[in-house]
């Protein structure tokens, strides 16, 4: 089943690219599914776009970049401990590709999914190869780096 739905979300990815070199996940085809489906859909896609070389290749520091360089989101999430949302493509669409974005947390990324509580976003990213993770309360700001 993941071989096949891998394969789906390549040949979507390679079509979708030579088409436009956007390397956004298309948000209609994640509607209504689950987040297993959601979270293996948006794997293929990025392996898709990595392989074809980053997709839009033609700015200048804003977009994914060929050599590999840059902030790559693999997962964000905000929330607190019993409610979260997923913010990942929204924050990949802003920071992936750039040497640095400062992200600050508040509940216009994807809601508000535990209203009165305190929250914060949890951002795993990774830059060269490494991966990091950072921790940032709501109404607060960091700067996620690829030096």
């Amino acid at each position: 089943m993941k071989k096949s739905l891998l394969a789906i979300c390549m040949v979507t990815a390679l079509l979708a690219a030579t088409v436009h070199a956007d390397p956004r996940v298309p948000d209609d085809m994640m509607r209504g599914r689950s987040s297993q489906y959601q979270e293996g859909f948006r794997d293929g896609f990025r392996e898709a776009v990595r392989m074809m070389g980053g997709g839009n290749n033609n700015d200048s520091g804003g977009g994914w970049s060929s050599s590999g360089r840059g902030l790559r989101i693999n997962s964000a999430t905000y929330g607190n401990y019993n409610r979260t949302c997923d913010f990942t493509e929204a924050l990949a669409r802003e920071a992936e590709g750039r040497s640095s974005y400062t992200f600050t947390a508040h509940d216009d990324w994807c809601g508000n999914p535990a209203p009165g509580k305190p929250k914060n976003a949890r951002i795993d990213y990774s830059c060269r190869g490494r991966d990091y993770s950072e921790s940032v309360n709501s109404g607060s700001s960091k700067t996620l780096r690829c030096n």
